[in-house]
């Protein structure tokens, strides 16, 4: 764990230890509230944060606080329902052709976001088309938040190009704020997942020593980061945080060092992924069609 601390400016804990993630993500103390603005620093990444991942003032589900009204409720009933389908993705069927020709070589690196899109937006609604502009804005989206370029977000800003990029997504999947996120945030770990899987099937010698787990396996990628805050002064997990304390938990660092899928997930914890069972059977399905010559015959 490291700590960047100066009194008013700004109190930063990052962490890439699996075990110390874990911790800080059972720490009932820390929450997605984001409600103390008071150091400097903090204040302007949470702030970056909640106006990109938010619409009309109702945030993501995945920065909206714990005891946020419905939250827990349609986060188990998402969960549910992605569950329900696994088996059908993990089986790999032929909507994932696309996907797995890719993974065969066939096209550039770029289209390989727009093709994960295609398969995240229409768990959502069955029409959903990805197009040049719903991945551009999702580009926007996984950027926004994070970038330190502060004159292109300044940019996007003034020509509200983040705001037209919330609205189009939105559009796109009936203002369900989870498929929003789904399709223009955690969309991209599959799409890093995917690149890493045309890698491997390109090794000849791998390819045919990896079962579709194993190969799912090793190309699930978490989140970058995801954030916490004390709901008060918190001396719990981590030693005295104050109210403004920002924890900045770098899952896919962790994941990384030590691969683990519940890490990867927050499995078995308040904030967990609801596909946490869908994102593995899908890559599973898509190595399974890529190398499984009858069913793409």
């Amino acid at each position: 764990m490291k700590r960047i601390r100066i009194p008013w400016i700004v109190d930063l804990v990052l962490s890439s230890d699996a075990d110390e993630i874990q911790a800080f993500a059972n720490d009932a103390k820390l929450d997605r509230a984001y409600s103390d603005r008071s150091i400097l620093a903090n204040g302007l990444i949470l702030q970056r944060v909640r106006n990109t991942l938010e619409i009309g003032g109702k945030p993501f589900p995945t920065v909206a606080p714990r005891c946020a009204e419905g939250r827990a409720e349609a986060q188990q009933a998402l969960w549910h329902r992605l569950n329900a389908l696994a088996p059908a993705y993990s089986a790999g069927p032929e909507e994932l052709e696309s996907l797995a020709d890719f993974v065969r070589g066939e096209g550039p690196v770029e289209t390989c976001g727009p093709l994960v899109q295609q398969v995240v937006g229409r768990l959502f609604a069955p029409n959903f088309n990805a197009t040049p502009e719903s991945w551009s804005a999702a580009l926007v989206l996984d950027q926004a938040p994070r970038t330190m370029n502060l004159p292109l977000l300044a940019w996007w800003t003034l020509t509200g190009r983040i705001n037209r990029a919330k609205q189009l997504l939105s559009s796109m999947v009936g203002g369900d704020l989870a498929a929003v996120h789904a399709i223009g945030v955690a969309l991209h770990n599959i799409v890093s997942g995917v690149n890493l899987m045309r890698q491997l099937w390109s090794d000849a010698s791998t390819r045919t020593v990896l079962s579709p787990e194993l190969a799912g396996g090793q190309c699930i990628f978490a989140p970058p980061t995801v954030l916490r805050q004390p709901i008060a002064a918190n001396d719990s997990a981590s030693g005295a945080l104050q109210a403004g304390t920002v924890v900045i938990l770098n899952l896919q660092a962790a994941n990384a060092k030590t691969p683990d899928a519940n890490l990867a997930f927050l499995r078995k914890t308040w904030s967990q992924c609801p596909a946490e069972q869908w994102v593995p059977a899908l890559l599973e399905g898509i190595w399974r069609r890529a190398c499984d010559a009858h069913l793409h015959s």
